[in-house]
């Protein structure tokens, strides 16, 4: 409603100031007492929005304590790293290898004289497959014949339809300064990867001479035309693990030893050398420790109770809070049938401090139970964490206890909004009440005024009325 700018002109009141007044006043108390409460509320949202973040924290600490995998990290070295490099996956046994490398795998190589492909057209086969020395005989695994004709007999042509014929053979052109040579590679290590090449069709009438297409033949057997350059054999890796021989394909080896790669670099001789992460594991229990303790400190500080005219935690009078941190405690206190030997946290180094509840960690006693039994200690740890993440699920889901009391505190909220809403319309109808009011009042003085001086002016002009000068 529009301010009224009535100025009292009968009576010579300020009515806007006074009606102010009167609506401040009757404003003011219903003002403070809205206002206090939504501070309290909003205290309590504040407060509940700070237990549900640690326990959201705490959560995010647990996901990867309650997989026993996460515990079964490995660290893995090779003595000698210009002979091959070593990687261990989770569970690998915890183990030292012997190896000596005679030889690592290469892939086959050929290249082309530079000199005697004159722009040709023909055929060119392509085959990859075992070249076995012994028998000197050639198995194909893939075969693909090229054509070439006028849209690519150039070397960059032939290159490029090698290139596209997608059966583990790429081809690249150097040129020496003088002429394009073909470089001719199997994509993967290994005797059985060997590059056999035949031509046919040669447009300068010979699939032999070395010129035109059959510049590009290669026979590993020797049976057949070989005017391609071998720079390097296709080979398997030789080597022995533990006096072991074994032969690969691929220097890198994954199946060699269950949950190792090992990475052949060059001949020579390592020592393969595999161990339980216990640094690892000690950083993630002692997460555990960290995480729980903020936990603590949180409720402990949010039920706080400071004695009479000082600060109380918000959720001082709050059960369910209590309850929280109760149950919390518990849990890490109870016994588990998972650990093998060790059938509490208190085993394996866990204490509670007794004057602030926090958790503390005896790191020799802990360093110990690992070294003695590292699954046993993960997967006892790994209990704890699913059966504690459990817990924290529930009071952080749609339906839990902080949910519920934040919805409450949420809707009382909403009412205390409509509680003001209400009160203004109230001071609205009041001002507009006083405003009339005053405004009858300020009328009634008016005519009360205009009255009086009519009647002296009829007084003043009676017969026989003498005005008496005051001077």
């Amino acid at each position: 409603m529009a301010d009224l700018t009535l100025s009292g002109a009968g009576s010579g009141l300020d009515i806007k100031s006074l009606v102010n007044q009167l609506v401040a006043a009757e404003r003011a108390p219903a003002e403070r007492r809205l206002a206090r409460r939504e501070g309290e509320i909003e205290t309590l949202l504040s407060a509940f929005g700070r237990l549900k973040s640690s326990l959201s924290a705490f959560g995010d600490a647990l996901d990867d304590l309650k997989i026993a995998a996460t515990f079964q990290d490995r660290t893995a070295s090779s003595s000698d790293e210009t002979v091959a490099t070593l990687t261990a996956g989770n569970g690998a046994s915890a183990a030292s290898y012997a190896l000596d490398v005679d030889a690592v795998a290469q892939a086959h190589k050929l290249v082309s004289s530079g000199a005697g492909y004159s722009g040709q057209t023909g055929s060119i086969t392509l085959e990859i497959g075992r070249y076995d020395s012994g028998s000197n005989s050639y198995t194909a695994r893939e075969t693909v014949t090229l054509t070439i004709d006028s849209s690519n007999n150039t070397v960059q042509g032939i290159r490029d339809a090698i290139n596209d014929a997608g059966i583990g053979i790429s081809a690249s052109v150097i040129n020496d300064g003088n002429s394009d040579i073909l470089s001719i590679t199997a994509d993967d290590t290994g005797a059985i990867n060997t590059i056999r090449i035949s031509t046919s069709g040669d447009s300068d009438g010979s699939d032999t001479d070395g010129s035109g297409l059959s510049a590009f033949n290669f026979d590993p057997t020797a049976t057949g035309p070989s005017t391609l350059t071998e720079i390097s054999a296709a080979a398997d890796a030789r080597f022995t693990i533990d006096g072991i021989a074994i032969t690969s394909s691929s220097n890198t080896l994954t199946t060699t030893v269950t949950g190792l790669t090992v990475e052949l670099l060059s001949p020579g001789t390592t020592t393969l050398k595999v161990e339980r992460d216990i640094d690892s594991a000690r950083e993630k229990i002692q997460s555990l420790v960290d995480s729980y303790n903020d936990l603590t400190r949180t409720i402990r500080e949010l039920t706080k109770y400071g004695g009479e005219g000082a600060g109380n935690g918000p959720l001082l009078s709050d059960t369910a809070v209590y309850g929280i941190d109760v149950r919390v405690r518990s849990i890490i206190g109870s016994t588990s049938g998972s650990g093998g030997d060790f059938s509490t946290l208190m085993e394996i180094g866990f204490a509670t401090d007794q004057e602030t509840g926090e958790l503390k960690l005896d790191t020799a006693k802990l360093e110990n139970a690992l070294q003695t039994d590292f699954d046993s200690v993960g997967n006892l740890v790994s209990d704890y964490a699913s059966r504690l993440d459990d817990y924290i699920g529930t009071l952080l889901g749609s339906d839990g206890i902080l949910a519920t009391r934040m919805e409450g505190l949420n809707l009382r909220k909403e009412d205390l909004g409509d509680q003001r809403e209400a009160l203004e319309l109230r001071i609205e109808s009041l001002r507009a009440r006083y405003t009339a009011q005053f405004s009858r009042l300020d009328s009634l003085i008016a005519s009360l005024n205009s009255t009086g001086s009519f009647l002296s002016q009829q007084l003043a002009s009676l017969p026989g009325i003498r005005r008496q000068n005051p001077g």
